[in-house]
């Protein structure tokens, strides 16, 4: 949703925008039987030309395999994404896929710029966090991402935490911009319409909704979580790697209730219905991403309880802002304090909502996108310049 509606807002100012994209798979990583086996497919999106490109899903998406669908998605960008005729001052694309800063550096030729904005730095968190077990391929992946953000001309990346760790990665002093992801067009416009609805949040109850993988540590979580008694209910939609270890738990925990990713409505409706949200993070994840989830809770004025490291750029933001609460990963009798305090304290989880909702303000969709407007404009004249 967030690059759907970066591509609507540079053709509403007036560029030319052309987008190449692989087919929808998640979060179940497969395609829908439609899109299995096509390997470039035209398309027209609200005015703007879409080129779909496929690349080979496997069906563990663990351990070596993970290479599968970058090598595939590569060589499929390098032999189909370039549209023929047409030459662009800039080439934007976004990482966790490697494959995508990689194709982007040189795609049109070396005369035009590349700009990659980080979301997450997937190949330094899994090393760091040894989620490849093999050791060789971890450090071949950690390499591969160093060298492919070293050949891109300009790098973006969403926290100042990330800046800071991806200066590190690329090395020397180069220009890395930090630009924060915005609560985009659609969701803004949910988050308004429920909250003149005046929805009355269910007592007790937490919700967490995205990516159930390695990083987060949601089933190290839950573990905890039940075994306090707390009296607090914990709504999950989700899917990902460790979903099945989600649903062994839920067996046993009639407190929990676990479900599929929710349409957009819904999501928002069930946050605003919801008194916190939880985000979960596993300790030594540290400065390689930050959840994206946790914009629409802040667009939805629902506080954050933040299971991470305080240090990390989730904890940092929470901290600053005070939206929400920090519990370190693992303790257990801090996530007890803090539940039984808000459950005492009802007006403590009133204030806090209303500090996301003022914290909301900086992740205004204008003002993110004005500055990559700026970004790009920037690349292109320095390339400009050089010719």
């Amino acid at each position: 949703m967030l690059f759907t509606d970066f591509a609507r807002f540079m053709r509403e100012r007036g560029h030319d925008v052309r987008v190449t994209s692989t087919f929808p798979y998640y979060p179940r990583l497969k395609y829908a039987p439609g899109d299995e086996g096509v390997a470039v497919r035209e398309e027209i999106f609200e005015g703007i030309p879409l080129r779909r490109v496929g690349m080979k899903l496997p069906a563990k998406h663990r351990g070596w395999r993970r290479l599968i669908p970058e090598l595939t998605y590569w060589r499929a960008l390098r032999r189909h994404g370039r549209f023929e005729g047409w030459r662009p001052d800039v080439v934007f694309g976004a990482s966790p896929m490697l494959a995508q800063p990689l194709a982007a550096r040189g795609l049109y030729g070396e005369a035009v710029p590349s700009v990659v904005v980080v979301q997450d730095l997937m190949a330094d968190a899994a090393r760091r966090l040894g989620i490849i077990r093999q050791p060789g391929l971890g450090r071949l992946l950690a390499a591969l991402e160093r060298r492919t953000l070293r050949r891109v001309d300009r790098l973006v990346t969403i926290s100042e935490e990330m800046g800071a760790r991806l200066g590190e990665l690329t090395g020397g002093p180069r220009e890395i911009s930090v630009v924060r992801n915005w609560i985009h067009a659609s969701l803004e416009r949910e988050a308004a319409a429920v909250s003149t609805e005046g929805i009355v949040r269910t007592e007790r109850s937490l919700i967490y909704s995205g990516n159930v993988g390695v990083k987060q540590g949601l089933p190290d979580f839950l573990m905890q979580f039940f075994g306090l008694k707390t009296g607090w209910s914990l709504r999950v939609h989700g899917d990902g790697a460790e979903a099945e270890a989600l649903r062994r738990t839920q067996a046993a925990q009639p407190e929990l209730t676990i479900g599929p990713l929710l349409p957009e409505p819904a999501y928002v409706r069930a946050l605003a219905e919801a008194q916190a949200c939880l985000i979960t993070q596993r300790a030594g994840v540290g400065d390689s991403f930050l959840p994206s989830k946790l914009l629409p809770a802040l667009a939805t004025g629902t506080p954050v309880l933040a299971v991470c490291e305080r240090a990390s750029p989730l904890g940092r933001e929470v901290s600053a802002h005070g939206f929400g609460e920090i519990v370190d990963p693992g303790d257990g009798a801090g996530v007890q304090r803090v539940l039984q305090r808000w459950a005492d304290e009802p007006g403590a989880l009133v204030r806090l909502s209303e500090r996301a909702r003022v914290r909301a303000g900086a992740f205004d969709r204008v003002s993110a996108l004005n500055a990559y407007e700026m970004v790009l404009a920037e690349a292109a004249g320095k390339a400009e310049g050089r010719r």
